[in-house]
């Protein structure tokens, strides 16, 4: 009989047994549901505030996955009108590059795009606004975050800041001014007094009346350089390749060289990338520097030009073999006025940073080993 009854205990036993862990895995499953009730629920507050916060920022935010649109802000919605989650993520056309990689310019009608903070009148068409975006992207593996948001305001007050610093530089300079015109100006007025003497033979009044000349001239080149001082900065840009700014400002320069006989190279590299920029502005600005060197050039010694591209910006590099830049200049070179030759106006330089500026790049003097070495960089552009 205690035989028989073996096996019914054993199996009373295990269904005990079983019993027993069944209520240990409810009561852990128990646990875990509630631990995944209270993540799903922290998650649900995360989710909320981030997008909470999205909503509320001034700046767009555009989520990607594998180039398709799958989360947005608002404020993504004042330069993408059409964006929707699940599609393809692209620039739009119609949008230019900037000077500066990661910026672009748009131009759209009034009345399309009237609701749109920051934007600002373009001068020619009153119909059209212009506006400037200012767009960064950050890709981890398949996903991409790009924040965008509208810069135009800041634009306009840089070149604001840049006009009103050229105002207080001609104000601090007046008297220096004033010595400039003085002395040619009372030459003149010798000269031209002398043309009325009437005991004055015609030789003599032609000789008179030459060197009258070369003074106004000399009056109306420095009013010029004045003028172009003040108000130097691009009026009509547009995208060029550099290598053809260069080979323009070689055209111009290399004769000059010649005439004088010092060697003149260049070295372009490989790459040849653009930027935006008026033409002329910036090959009259590498015209000077590079006049600037062969003043101080003697026959037989080199100019060299090179270009070298640095994390989307051109470098380009100016040395000569004059003996380096006077240390007491290095601070004020390129203030106005501040020439070391006495048949300078001093404001070539001066000009040359202006619009060296005005295309958001900059230009730093420094002396080496055989003479003085100029650097500028300017933005390249970024294809959108």
């Amino acid at each position: 009989m205690t035989q028989q009854n073996n096996p019914k205990e054993a199996l009373e036993k295990a269904f005990e047994l079983f019993y027993e862990e069944s209520k240990k895995l409810e009561s852990q499953q128990a646990d875990l549901q509630a631990k995944i009730n209270l993540l799903s629920n922290e998650l649900s507050d995360s989710n909320q505030r981030i997008t909470i916060l999205l909503n509320s920022m001034p700046a767009g935010v555009i989520l990607l996955e594998h180039q398709i649109v799958k989360i947005f802000n608002p404020a993504a919605m004042q330069f993408f009108p059409f964006l929707s989650s699940g599609q393809l993520f692209a620039i739009p056309a119609y949008w230019q590059a900037s000077i500066t990689s990661g910026e672009y310019v748009i131009h759209q009608e009034r009345q399309a795009s009237s609701k749109r903070g920051g934007a600002t009148n373009r001068a020619n068409d009153p119909g059209i606004i212009t506006q400037t975006v200012q767009l960064h992207r950050i890709d981890e593996g398949a996903r991409s975050i790009i924040q965008i948001q509208d810069i135009t305001q800041n634009i306009l007050t840089h070149q604001k800041n840049q006009h009103e610093n050229r105002l207080a530089s001609m104000g601090k300079m007046a008297a220096s001014i004033a010595h400039q015109f003085r002395t040619p100006l009372s030459t003149a007025l010798i000269y031209a007094s002398h043309l009325c003497d009437q005991e004055l033979d015609e030789s003599t009044k032609q000789e008179f009346a030459d060197r009258l000349r070369k003074q106004l001239l000399g009056l109306e080149k420095l009013s010029q350089d004045m003028l172009q001082f003040i108000t130097n900065r691009p009026r009509k840009t547009e995208i060029v390749a550099i290598t053809q700014l260069l080979m323009d400002a070689d055209a111009a320069f290399r004769p000059l060289c010649e005439k004088k006989n010092v060697l003149f190279h260049m070295q372009l590299g490989v790459n040849n990338p653009q930027i935006s920029a008026e033409k002329s502005s910036i090959v009259n600005a590498l015209i000077a520097i590079l006049e600037n060197a062969l003043v101080v050039s003697e026959p037989l010694q080199t100019i060299q030009l090179g270009l070298q591209i640095q994390a989307q910006r051109c470098q380009i590099t100016i040395e000569d073999q004059g003996g380096g830049i006077p240390l007491e200049m290095l601070d004020s070179l390129f203030e106005p006025f501040a020439t070391g030759h006495s048949n300078g106006t001093g404001l070539g330089l001066a000009i040359a940073k202006n619009a060296i500026e005005a295309h958001r790049g900059a230009i730093l003097a420094e002396n080496y080993e055989q003479g003085a070495r100029f650097t500028i960089t300017i933005p390249c552009v970024q294809s959108p």
